[in-house]
Parts: C-alpha cells; sequence; structure tokens
C-alpha cells in the first residue's frame, strides 16, 4: 500500500538521538516535516521498529516506516512542531559570523576593496561546495556528533547560510 507524504518536509542538518527498546544511537536528520523525518546514521533499527527521536529536550515518538543502507524514515505517531525541532542554536561566535556574512553580501564595498578576482577554487561557490562536504565527514564520526552537536548544527547553518547566498548571487 503507498503511504503519500503529507506537509512540507524541511531539509536540515540536525543531529539528535533515535533510542530504541535495544539502546540507543546518534543520528542525522536529514529532513523533517511534522508526520516523519528521514535520518541516516550507523546501525539503524529495522522497518516496524518502535522509536524515540529526541534533540535536546524535544522528543517525537513514532516507527521506522522503512529501512535502507545507512538511511530510514521514521513515521511520528503524532505531528510535532518543525520549527522548534529545526531552531538554531546560538553560539557566543554568532556575531562575528553575521559580520562576515554582511561584508560577503555587499559586493559594490567588496570588490572595491579586492586587489585581484578570486581564483575559481576560492569562489564563494566552491568554498560552499567545500563547507558541506566538511560537514558531511565531520556528521559521519558520531562521538564528535554527541560530543560537539550544538557546534556542528551551528557549523551546518553557516554552511546552509553559505549556500544561499551562491543561490541569489
Amino acid at each position: 500500500m503507498a503511504e503519500s507524504r503529507t506537509g512540507r518536509r524541511s531539509n536540515v542538518f540536525l543531529t539528535a538521538t533515535l533510542v530504541t527498546a535495544s539502546g540507543s544511537v546518534a543520528v542525522r536528520v536529514r529532513n523533517i516535516s511534522p508526520r516523519g523525518a528521514l535520518l541516516d546514521g550507523p546501525k539503524l533499527p529495522p522497518e516496524g521498529a518502535i522509536v524515540d527521536l529526541a534533540r535536546g529536550s524535544l522528543v517525537a515518538r513514532g516507527d521506522i516506516a522503512w529501512h535502507d543502507a545507512g538511511h530510514c524514515g521514521v513515521r511520528f505517531d503524532a505531528d510535532i512542531d518543525v520549527e522548534a525541532w529545526t531552531r538554531r542554536v546560538g553560539h557566543s561566535g554568532q556575531q562575528q559570523v553575521d559580520q562576515l556574512v554582511a561584508l560577503v553580501q555587499r559586493p559594490a564595498a567588496t570588490a572595491a576593496a579586492t586587489p585581484s578576482p578570486a581564483a575559481p577554487e576560492d569562489s564563494l561557490a566552491a568554498i560552499s561546495a567545500d563547507l558541506a562536504e566538511a560537514c558531511d565527514r565531520l556528521a559521519a564520526h558520531p562521538d564528535l556528533v554527541i560530543a560537539c552537536a550544538a557546534e556542528l548544527q551551528e557549523l551546518d547553518a553557516i554552511a546552509q547560510r553559505l549556500k544561499n547566498i551562491v543561490q541569489q548571487g
């Protein structure tokens, strides 16, 4: 029986913990909607397993709707507040990051201050792609994801912001 997805999915890069009757595992939430989420990570439970997806103080109960190598879909028992789940966690360096992004977004002032054009490997698109790849490599280490969850979320948020700047440019 085919299941239709309802609700808009938000593409994200969030760390969370998937809790089952047999234990827990660090996962990455790759997209999320009020009724479900796409997860990736090691040792994911099989289809049909009852799970709790936890991120900070948030918990969503559900079951594994499907399972494939390194990925699974969770179907929540009740709608979740996607905004609460995707809310960015600020940090002390955020103001500095915001200032750097503001400088990048001022092309006329930046162009006047730049003595020569950037090499292709230093383009915003190349930097954005490199940052996204670095985020993916870091997220592949469950111990690091658990130890540095807030920092990795912030790094991914920066990567997403840079990607948006490149796409708007």
